[in-house]
């Protein structure tokens, strides 16, 4: 069978941390968010058709450095046309039907995937299955309709839905949805949806079936969102480390740690937690549950990090304190900056993004970092802040609203208010 994945997209939502590194790239429990997908596909999928567009060389470059067993064959889409527009391109590419088809940006269990993947068409008298998923707001989403073990209809976005179980983004789809698919006319987004041509099949008598996810599921549309796919990509770490690498130095729970990672003296590492290839932590550094240290990261002595991403070549410099954030790349935290992750009043926290004011539903949240961001000493970051790529940020500054990017921001004692400035 063959398979589609869908990861043209720029990610927007998820700046400024998509400023330089695309999506599927994005490291979940260590590994590309992409990678994940390819490496739950079943034997059952002997091609895969991936489609691109953002940053397009730089995910081709980076696949192409693992071995799968099945084919690889890229498809650009030069324009943002939507879901639809997307697996046109592929249908001089597709030899079987059905297809297997899945959003890029999703992740879910391998066994989820494959359930999907092997899901038994003929003997549910369906041409089609798509995945499902219970959620508490089915109004920010494509929501199902259904009937006797059959979809109905897919609603886009209502604000009173028929049900509160979502489309999942998996599919298995005929061959027939190609026809269709030329025939569709653009949605009120000016795109070819890929919906739209399930609504015409199930209209045209081409039966779908949905299939109940019981498992996790994530849609990683927003920064809060990777961190939680992270939390429970750890969650599947088995690994249990019995041994000691440094005297002095203690793990508890499942722990992946390279083998060219130092972990020095004092050290006491709370699993599930992955540090990558060079990394140095410590000495006397706690590095708490939920965590993934990138390649060539430097955690100074007494840091106490948790639930975090901190993407390859950051430095978090010593007395320095980083909870429930995303640090990007090639960061440096000057000594004893905080970033904070609790309200006062253990309220929800919400993060400005595209200009709109977006409820994360967490009650913990630090902050939201590009890369080459530059802190001085003693700097204190306000739950759910975002700060763009380039910045700096002098010492003994509070910052308490989002920092553009390459910028310049610093406390004036004279007047004691925060001076943004263009960082030239």
């Amino acid at each position: 069978m063959d398979a589609i994945v869908l990861t043209a997209g720029k990610g927007t939502r998820l700046l400024p941390l998509t400023k330089h590194l695309p999506k599927p790239l994005f490291p979940i429990a260590g590994k590309p968010l992409l990678c994940n997908i390819l490496d739950s596909f079943s034997e059952k999928i002997s091609r895969v058709i991936i489609v691109v567009g953002h940053e397009k060389k730089q995910i081709i470059a980076r696949i192409n450095k693992e071995s799968y067993p099945f084919e690889i064959v890229w498809v650009t889409q030069k324009e943002q046309k939507g879901t639809g527009h997307a697996i046109q391109l592929c249908k001089h590419l597709v030899t079987s039907n059905p297809f297997f088809m899945m959003y890029g940006d999703i992740f879910t269990s391998r066994t989820t995937i494959q359930n999907i993947i092997n899901y038994p068409l003929s003997t549910k008298n369906v041409n089609g299955v798509i995945a499902t998923f219970e959620v508490d707001a089915p109004e920010k989403y494509g929501c199902l309709e259904t009937i006797n073990e059959k979809l109905v209809h897919i609603w886009e976005k209502q604000p009173d839905p028929p049900s509160r179980f979502i489309n999942a983004g998996l599919m298995i789809i005929p061959e027939e949805i190609f026809t269709i698919l030329e025939k569709l006319e653009e949605s009120d987004r000016g795109e070819i949806e890929l919906t739209d041509g399930i609504n015409k099949l199930v209209q045209a008598g081409k039966p779908f079936g949905f299939y109940e996810i019981d498992d996790y599921w994530i849609d990683t549309g927003y920064p809060w969102d990777l961190l939680s796919a992270n939390a429970l990509g750890l969650k599947q770490i088995r690994r249990d480390s019995k041994i000691l690498p440094v005297a002095g130095v203690t793990i508890e729970g499942p722990v992946e740690i390279s083998d060219s990672a130092v972990l020095r003296p004092g050290t006491f590492i709370q699993g599930p937690v992955v540090i990558d290839e060079d990394a140095v932590v410590g000495p006397n550094s706690f590095i708490r549950s939920g965590t993934y240290i990138g390649k060539n990261v430097r955690i100074g002595n007494a840091v106490e990090i948790k639930n975090s991403i901190i993407l390859d070549g950051t430095t978090i410099g010593h007395l320095s304190y980083v909870g429930d954030s995303i640090i990007g790349s090639m960061c440096n935290f000057g000594a004893g900056t905080k970033v904070a992750n609790l309200k006062l009043d253990n309220g929800l926290i919400s993060m400005q993004i595209q200009g709109n004011r977006v409820d994360s539903g967490k009650r913990k949240l630090g902050t939201i970092m590009g890369d080459n961001v530059k802190t001085g000493i003693n700097v204190s970051i306000m739950p759910g802040i975002c700060i763009g790529e380039n910045s700096l940020i002098g010492a003994h500054t509070l910052i308490s609203t989002n920092i553009p990017p390459n910028s310049l921001s610093y406390y004036e004692p004279e007047t004691g208010r925060v001076i943004l400035k263009e960082n030239k």
